[in-house]
């Protein structure tokens, strides 16, 4: 079985030679572009060839559905124009998909390359999250899909990934709308850190990561996913060398708090910004990229879903006498999220007492140590197969 995608979402060079020696560095095969910006000079068809020759899996993203995207400033707090609420509210010009504008972004690409993945759109929920604006959301998002459907035939469609913060309702989000997400053919997913993806290497956590498995293995069990954003926040404690590392382990070494599960086909990190105007906070070239590959090469790129997963997508085994211990302690994890969740949503809306914040923690602790139980069920897994 192929091994899971990898690699970095371009936001800013100044040559194609730096993307170019990144992808070099850590030996990814996926690369995310995004079709507003990218370059100093914009995309033509040279650069976008470049791109395109340079790793198998290029994924394309339109600025179309994009709410953030050239969003105008709010005179009187100086930060971007906040979203529209209720019936017959105006709303920003990128709030939803448009297929004409969509269509005229992704055809340079297409043309190129039939078999690209393109990402529709980017965190729909970041300002309005209104019912109706998700309504109106999603029949532009149907509208879309049907339009790349016919102007696209061999190119993948990608859901866009949601903001996970708990002030994003996201969930929300997939209340109204999971059939027309479920349409696309990958269900696209966004998650940040403060400072690692277990809560035992970090003294404190967001719990994004285990946020977005819990509501994605509700709406959508049986489809892949695609990380199409992830990272770490901090610098001082987790320097750009242990961030790759620890992206890594992730992806490919089952280190997640939960471990990623086997349906994810690929992962592509937030992001390669040279000109570090733009959260520079996330860009970990070349240092990072180096213990990315590092990490990789030690897990092994051919068994990494046998080994450190028990399996893979469309994968048979065996039964296995630990799978059952292995289902108690994973059932047991999730009621702890689910009580972990309520928590922080608590925390994001009014707070938390020292009671309630002890509580929490020691939550987070029993999770992280039923998922080390959970890896090591995995890994035991895997060597029975083999």
């Amino acid at each position: 079985m192929a091994h899971r995608q990898k690699g970095v979402v371009l936001t800013y060079v100044d040559s194609l030679d730096t993307l170019e020696d990144c992808v070099r560095i850590g030996g990814y095969d996926a690369v995310k572009v995004v079709t507003g910006w990218g370059l100093p000079t914009g995309w033509n068809d040279d650069s976008r060839r470049r791109v395109l020759e340079l790793v198998p899996h290029v994924i394309v993203r339109t600025v179309s559905g994009d709410p953030s995207y050239g969003r105008p400033i709010d005179p009187l707090s100086g930060g971007p124009l906040p979203g529209a609420k209720g019936p017959n509210a105006r709303y920003w010009d990128y709030d939803f998909l448009n297929p004409d504008r969509v269509e005229e972004e992704i055809t340079p690409w297409y043309r190129l390359k039939p078999t690209i993945m393109i990402e529709l759109g980017n965190e729909p929920n970041v300002f309005n999250q209104d019912d109706d604006f998700i309504w109106i959301w999603a029949y532009h998002l149907e509208q879309t899909i049907a339009r790349c459907r016919k102007a696209f035939p061999q190119a993948t469609l990608i859901s866009p990934g949601f903001m996970a913060d708990a002030r994003g309702n996201m969930r929300r989000f997939y209340e109204i709308a999971h059939k027309q997400i479920a349409m696309c053919d990958y269900v696209g997913v966004h998650f940040y850190e403060y400072y690692a993806f277990t809560p035992d290497k970090a003294p404190a956590t967001k719990g994004e990561l285990r946020d977005v498995v819990l509501l994605h293995q509700q709406f959508f069990p049986d489809m892949p996913w695609y990380i199409t954003e992830y990272g770490i926040h901090n610098t001082d404690q987790t320097p750009r060398a242990e961030k790759g590392a620890r992206y890594a382990r992730l992806i490919h070494g089952g280190e997640g708090w939960p471990p990623l599960p086997a349906n994810i086909a690929g992962a592509v990190y937030y992001h390669l910004q040279m000109k570090g105007d733009i959260h520079p906070e996330y860009h970990i070239y070349p240092e990072g990229d180096q213990s990315y590959q590092a990490v990789f090469a030690a897990v092994g790129a051919t068994d990494e879903a046998t080994e450190i997963l028990g399996g893979g997508i469309g994968a048979t085994h065996a039964a296995d006498p630990l799978e059952s211990f292995a289902g108690r302690i994973a059932g047991m994890s999730m009621e702890l999220a689910e009580l972990e969740r309520e928590l922080l949503c608590q925390r994001a809306a009014v707070g938390l007492s020292a009671d309630e914040a002890a509580r929490l923690r020691r939550l987070q602790l029993m999770r992280a140590s039923l998922e080390r139980a959970l890896r090591l069920s995995g890994a035991e897994a895997g060597r029975h197969q083999r």
